[in-house]
């Protein structure tokens, strides 16, 4: 595994192959009536003006588009700017990059919890808030990556 982290291809193909499969994802949902009529806050009544029926109605417009687009965006700054590192990350890159890691983990498992605890508190609108939940967490992530190979790219 430390000799996959070593390489900027590995970092680059795993990055863009999660990114493609939420954008595809966001793509195909956005504007499709089967997600809109599955979308709960959309449909229910005396919500106004509070987040979840105003999330549900982003969603319901297909504008999740436009994230995906960005996260498209930004995986692709990455994918150019490793392509530009020719050599392989040294032991203190790795170093850097196992931290990052470690502490997106710790991340993703306190959103997990959270996400439960929505769930569990709230059972209804699953859709949208898993959908909130995956958007953060992979925008945490590209960004995260960004940081990383821009802080990387220039020690």
């Amino acid at each position: 595994m430390k000799r996959a982290l070593q390489s900027p291809a590995f970092n680059a193909i795993c990055l863009s192959f999660f990114t493609a499969f939420y954008a595809v994802i966001f793509f195909i949902t956005s504007g499709h009536m089967e997600f809109k009529r599955t979308l709960y806050y959309v449909s229910a009544a005396g919500n106004n003006g509070r987040f979840w029926p105003a999330w549900a109605n982003f969603l319901a417009s297909g504008h999740h588009a436009y994230i995906a687009v960005g996260l498209v965006t930004i995986t692709l700054t990455i994918v150019a700017l490793l392509i530009t590192r020719r050599r392989p990350y040294d032991e203190y890159h790795i170093s850097i990059l196992t931290t990052c890691l470690t502490i997106a983990i710790i991340l993703t498992l306190a959103a997990v919890a959270l996400f439960y605890l929505m769930i569990l508190s709230e059972p209804t609108g699953v859709i949208e808030k898993f959908t909130l939940f995956i958007v953060i967490h992979w925008t945490t992530v590209v960004f995260a990556d960004l940081a990383y190979v821009l802080l990387c790219g220039w020690m």
